[in-house]
């Protein structure tokens, strides 16, 4: 495990103790499965990380729930319908994507707009502020007919 997961992943179990929500079995293996995961994954895969043994279904949807709740995942929708989930980096940071909308390759972009549209937001007496942002295209692989 590298060494940034290890400290997001650190950072989210903390996080969770401080929330006051129990830090049971399942949370701490949902928290583990995600931040040793290259990009982000829908409930079904990570029951299939965990195993059958770990926890079911619906406890990974519940446990999901509250790492969102608790501002510790970052929820995406890449438009196939299936929602996946991210842990947040310690200092806030997290990614979003630009999808193609032929093959569904995903690249992850490295900036966020989103600070600026949340300041927006708040200045109209908004509190509580999240955000998803996800763009579409069609990748150069699928624009030369090779994908």
């Amino acid at each position: 495990m590298s060494n940034t997961a290890t400290t997001t992943e650190e950072h989210a179990l903390q996080a969770l103790r401080d929330s006051g929500l129990r830090l049971t079995q399942p949370r701490r293996c949902i928290i583990r499965a995600l931040s040793r995961a290259s990009e982000p994954l829908s409930p079904r895969e990570v029951y299939q990380q965990l195993g059958e043994a770990s926890c079911d279904q619906v406890t990974i949807y519940r446990c999901l729930g509250d790492l969102e709740q608790q501002g510790l995942v970052h929820r995406h929708e890449f438009g196939d319908g299936s929602t996946r989930y991210q842990l947040i980096a310690p200092d806030g940071g997290h990614s979003h994507y630009v999808v193609c909308r032929i093959c569904q390759h995903r690249q992850p972009l490295d900036i966020c707009p989103a600070p600026q549209l949340e300041a927006s937001a708040a200045a109209h007496g908004f509190t509580g502020i999240s955000h998803t942002l996800e763009l579409f295209g069609v990748c150069p692989q699928c624009q030369q007919g090779s994908g």
